[in-house]
């Protein structure tokens, strides 16, 4: 194997950029995540407002700043957020993530280990992946594997200055994605001291002046932040974001084991060799010179304090991939220094087995797999091509391995992960868009808006229609009263985005027609736009006469209750009200008369699934309810509000 250090990052450079680089942008942003972040890079680069993330023209407080920052730095070159500067600090972090988890390895181990540890990171599944998606993780986890390798420079050379600049990227870490970006470092180093047994050099580490570095990177932006905000934004910061999510993540979302089932697919291909790291180090931990622990106690204090927190997702754990790497990568270099060694022969030898029986199990599965996914993603898989490479490398890289070629039979697992990925970005993703992109839809939707035309979301995360349409404000609409209400504004067309199943449920119950203008499958959701505009002459403003049957329509009651208020017309308006109070208290009496003994929750979800006719009345009359309650809401906020006081007084 390769021994200068120079051509090794060489190697690394070539392999990484190609994994992660290639086809970067040859496909949309898909949700849930990726159009929300590219979408704050876009406002923020909009609005010129670098300190206070924005979201659908609303302050976004979910996230610091710091990744919004690298996506609108990356779309300078062009002028305009893309898929390709959207992921780009993804990519590059992965890339210069590849670079650090080398030279960690040569600090604990020796260059060819690190190399090897690089090499594993690089073709590992999850981190291909989350490499190529426009994702907060990746960079993350960069600070935090630089933050520790500055650590364990300190720690093996005892010079302070190494602790200062931790203390300083675990400051860049918690306004990248919160307080995980000093809480995972922190408590590794914490651990892997208390287990040397040495606490005086703990005390060195956390009571030192370093602290200031910190502090100076968290309230660099913080400061401003507030100033900007003010309280509000402050409050939602502290003790929302900060302290809502450490009680919200103890509320048993998802059970402890939740990542020991999750994890291996994850770790892939090299996952088959990590039982063998854990078995190496238990059983020779009295030997090994190298210091085998510090990635050892890395990956143990991630995973063990993502499973205590029930919020999980299969993202989170990315921090501990570099520590998974340097035990396997370990593994190997140990391996190729012993390999006639039969205790680590057996190390490998077993595992190796099991991974090239699988990947044929797969290779002959390849014709049936088609069948077994969805229609639409099944075409995406062509394996007969990818079959024929896998298939061809396992039998060569198994062949290698009985010869005891074993570096040559290291690489060509490597080469044959990067072929895949090489395959995925350049035929299989691209395939896929077609089914994951919002862009066709919003493309349609642009083209059919006009300039004064308002568009909303029902119960939906429209953020992708933000991006793609170029409309920074889309309506969020969460009940069926603000979606009435949306409806019924005046001189404007208004369309809304909502999951089909919705729109089938309450197009029948609305006092006025809905009609479906467009249709897409985006993911798994399928969406309609629909629009309750129709051409309706201008109404003559006369003295209001409730016997008009015109008066039945909500929408020509709603022109005419503008029409008052345009003309300041108190009377007709008092008028208008008491009429639409009548309707809503016609409906709460129906509700009352036929609905009395079945309104608490439970029997209302009881009523929706055994008595489906029963339910739709009950839909009917609340919606109903709920438009002409808009109606008067809106006169009575004209008139001073007195109605809203009256009841406030009544209820005491």
């Amino acid at each position: 194997m390769i021994q200068h250090p120079a051509f090794q990052i060489a190697i690394l450079l070539v392999v990484s950029l190609t994994i992660f680089f290639v086809n970067l942008g040859g496909w949309d942003l898909w949700d849930p995540d990726e159009p929300r972040y590219a979408q704050v890079a876009k406002e923020m680069i909009e609005s010129k407002n670098w300190i206070l993330p924005h979201l659908n023209t609303q302050v976004y407080p979910d996230k610091p700043p710091v990744f919004f920052w690298l996506i609108a730095l990356a779309s300078m070159v062009k002028g305009e957020v893309t898929s390709f500067s959207a992921r780009f600090p993804s990519a590059l972090a992965a890339v210069v993530g590849i670079l650090l988890t080398y030279l960690l390895g040569r600090r604990l181990y020796s260059a060819r280990a690190g190399f090897i540890s690089a090499l594993v990171l690089a073709t590992t599944v999850e981190y291909f992946w989350l490499g190529h998606r426009a994702n907060i993780d990746m960079t993350l986890t960069l600070f935090i594997l630089a933050a520790l390798l500055s650590f364990y420079q300190g720690y093996q050379k005892s010079q302070k200055r190494f602790y200062y600049l931790t203390y300083l990227l675990m400051g860049i870490a918690t306004i990248t994605k919160g307080p995980v970006g000093f809480i995972l470092p922190s408590l590794t180093v914490s651990a892997y001291l208390i287990l040397k047994k040495e606490i005086p050099t703990l005390k060195k580490v956390f009571l030192n002046v370093g602290i200031v570095f910190f502090l100076i990177a968290i309230f660099a932006w913080l400061i401003p932040a507030f100033m900007q905000g003010g309280k509000n934004y402050a409050d939602e910061i502290l003790l929302n974001q900060i302290l809502g999510r450490v009680h919200d993540s103890w509320s048993h979302k998802r059970p402890f084991y939740y990542y020991i089932l999750r994890l291996p697919p994850l770790l892939l291909p090299w996952f088959i060799y990590f039982p063998s790291a854990v078995i190496y180090f238990f059983t020779r931990r009295k030997i090994i010179k190298e210091d085998y622990l510090f990635p050892a106690v890395w990956f143990t204090v991630i995973f063990v304090f993502f499973s205590l927190c029930s919020g999980k997702r299969e993202l989170y754990l990315l921090p501990l991939f570099p520590a998974f790497a340097l035990m396997v990568g370990f593994l190997w270099d140990t391996f190729f220094k012993h390999r006639e060694e039969r205790w680590i022969t057996r190390l490998i030898f077993i595992p190796s087995y099991l991974l090239f029986g699988s990947l044929m199990l797969v290779c002959g599965a390849a014709p049936f797999i088609p069948t077994l996914i969805s229609s639409e993603y099944g075409q995406a898989f062509h394996f007969y091509p990818l079959a024929l490479t896998l298939g061809s490398c396992t039998v060569a890289s198994l062949f290698l391995l009985l010869k005891r070629k074993v570096v040559l039979s290291f690489a060509t697992i490597v080469f044959m992960m990067a072929g895949s990925y090489l395959y995925s970005v350049s035929y299989v993703f691209p395939y896929i868009n077609q089914f994951k992109s919002a862009k066709p839809l919003s493309s349609r939707i642009t083209s059919m808006l006009r300039t004064d035309d308002l568009l909303g979301s029902y119960q939906l995360k429209a953020f992708a229609f933000n991006f793609y349409t170029g409309i920074n404000t889309i309506t969020p609409l969460e009940t069926t009263l603000e979606l009435i209400t949306f409806f019924l504004q005046p001189k404007h067309r208004t369309f809304v985005l909502m999951n089909r199943i919705d729109f089938e449920v309450l197009a029948p119950l609305l006092p006025f027609h809905l009609s479906q203008v467009d249709t897409a499958k985006v993911g798994d959701r399928e969406l309609v736009l629909i629009t309750d505009y129709e051409e309706m002459p201008e109404i003559e403003i006369t003295e209001f006469n409730p016997q008009d049957p015109r008066m039945r329509n909500i929408k020509v009651v709603s022109q005419l209750l503008n029409a008052y208020i345009t003309n300041n017309d108190r009377e007709n308006i008092e008028r208008l009200m008491a009429y639409t109070k009548d309707h809503v208290s016609k409906y709460a009496r129906l509700i009352a008369i036929e609905f009395y003994d079945d309104l608490s929750l439970d029997k209302l979800k009881t009523m929706s699934k055994t008595s489906p006719d029963r339910w739709r009345v009950f839909q009917n009359y609340i919606n109903k309810a709920c438009c002409w309650l808009s109606l008067t809401k809106k006169a009575d906020t004209f008139l001073g509000g007195h109605l809203a006081k009256s009841l406030k007084e009544k209820l005491g």
